[in-house]
Formats: C-alpha cells, structure tokens, sequence
C-alpha cells in the first residue's frame, strides 16, 4: 500500500534522489527543505512517516520532531550527519523512532522506510482489532493505534504506543528490558537497554500528565502495568 512520506532535507540532490527511491518502492514522496516547511507539509498532507535531518534552515530538526510529537503519532526517522550518542539520545528523547546516520544506503533507508511502516501500520493493529480496553480512565484501541484519557488522545509515538500496549496487555507481569526489545522494536535493529528506559520515562510523563501512574520500575528486573 502507497504511504505519504515527507523528505525534510535541505540538501536537494539527497532528498531527489530519496524521493525517487521512496517512489520506485510504490510510496508517494513529498519534500521540505527546511523546518518550517517541514512542519507545514506534514500537517497539510497528513503524512505516513517523516524522515528529518537535523540541521536544516528556519528550524532545525530536534525543533521540528518536539513541535510534531505535539499532534503527531506517526513514525519518524532522523537522517543525520550528527552521529554521537549524545545526538541519538536527543533525537529519542524527543520522539524520533530510528535514527539512520549519513552517509548512508538508500535501500537501506527505504528498508528502514517499509520496517516503520510495517510496525505501526500493521503489526501494531493486530494485536486487539476491533477491541479497546479500559484500563480505568485510559482507554487503549489497538486497531486505531489510540489511546485516549476521556476524550484527549495521547500524543505518543509508534514506539511508546507499542510499549503501551505491550504492558497493558497482561497487567502485572514483569517484562525484563530484553523482552520489551523484542516485542516493541523487534530484531531488525539494534537497540539498547538505555533506549528502553528513556521510552519508558517519555511514556510514563505523558501518562502523569493525565494522572495515571501505573507503569512501575521492578528495580532488577524491568517494568510492569500496575493494575
């Protein structure tokens, strides 16, 4: 299925050449080149996924990924020349969901493209179609890929939802860092304990902020939905 994905990069050889990838893969590519117009694009076409470089013109890229968490669940991947670990971490903070660093292989970045699309479109959908749970005031629609606390939907990412979901869906058990990896991120990238923790910390902010305070730290262990 053809899914709308925006370029934002200000280098326009790059973002041609990604776009006709993206285009060659079945996908319908849209491009900014810089942050303000990668905001509006976004918004405007009310796209599938964003791939955002960082340092971009008008407003950079850590500005723009914090200003679309505020509105926007969809999958996001940074396509940087920042490669520390201090500059992934930022970006995950922020609400990123991969981060893919220049230079790079396009089919790579298409794979990457069709894995995020695959999770949050698909696999995240089937895990309770036609269902929503209530979990107290939270209610949790896996086909939607929603959560909503009364009627404000949660603005979480495809990254926090799954986690969510995941821990809600056997409220009490203790899931260890592996296996919140395996069942959130799968096996096609590599992530670290340290990942988790930071999802987990950006999870558990949004939901206090609604006044729930379920998602508990087993010290030693990993984390569990507190029923």
């Amino acid at each position: 299925m053809a899914r709308k994905i925006l370029i934002a990069e200000d280098n326009t050889e790059l973002s041609d050449i990604m776009r006709n990838y993206l285009i060659k893969n079945g996908h319908i590519a849209f491009q900014a080149f810089d942050g303000e117009q990668a905001e509006e694009v976004a918004k405007a076409m009310n796209v599938d996924l964003v791939l955002l470089d960082i340092m971009m013109p008008k407003k950079d890229g850590y500005e723009v990924c914090r200003n679309l968490r505020k509105t926007m669940d969809i999958p996001i991947i940074v396509v940087s020349a920042k490669a520390t670990e201090d500059d992934k971490m930022k970006m995950f903070e922020l609400g990123a969901d991969d981060y893919l660093t220049k230079p790079f292989s396009y089919k790579e970045a298409v794979m990457r493209v069709n894995a995020q699309l695959r999770r949050y479109y698909e696999y995240g959908k089937k895990a309770d179609l036609s269902k929503t749970r209530h979990l107290g005031e939270l209610d949790i629609n896996s086909e939607r890929f929603e959560a909503k606390v009364g009627e404000k939907i949660l603005p979480l990412t495809a990254k926090e939802f799954r986690l969510l979901d995941v821990l809600t869906s056997d409220a009490d058990r203790i899931f260890s860092r592996q296996q919140l990896i395996d069942k959130v991120w799968g096996t096609e990238e590599y992530i670290d304990e340290n990942t988790v923790a930071v999802t987990v910390a950006r999870l558990r902010e949004k939901l206090q902020a609604h006044g729930i305070n379920n998602v508990v730290t087993v010290w030693g262990f990993g984390y569990k939905w507190q029923s």
